[in-house]
């Protein structure tokens, strides 16, 4: 299978409101390929989400710069197993032509 694209890691983590009594919880996403873009957010989906914003920023800035994109992850296999973590959930993103209407990053 060909690698196109890079798998999301969106994590549960803890933020305390400044009262102990009081912590909300939010999802960090991450791409374990590209550290300098992460996010977080009060949903997975939301998380999820505005990184694949971030994404197609990165994209287009490394494309109009002429820099080559970090290399694309294996759609098979997540880079790390964090599944016995609570809540943690790997969305594999396609990056695709952007001249493709069914692109989901370009």
């Amino acid at each position: 299978m060909p690698k196109n694209g890079y798998w999301i890691e969106c994590i549960p983590v803890m933020e305390t409101t400044g009262n102990v009594q009081e912590s909300e919880e939010r999802y960090s996403a991450i791409i374990s390929s590209i550290p300098e873009i992460s996010v977080e957010a009060d949903s997975p989906g939301v998380a999820i989400e505005r990184l694949q914003m971030k994404l197609r920023a990165l994209s287009r800035y490394y494309r109009m710069s002429g820099k080559m994109m970090p290399e694309l992850d294996n759609p098979v296999q997540p880079p790390r197993n964090r599944g016995s973590a609570r809540g943690w959930i790997s969305v594999y993103v396609r990056v695709v032509d952007c001249h493709n209407s069914n692109s989901v990053v370009c």
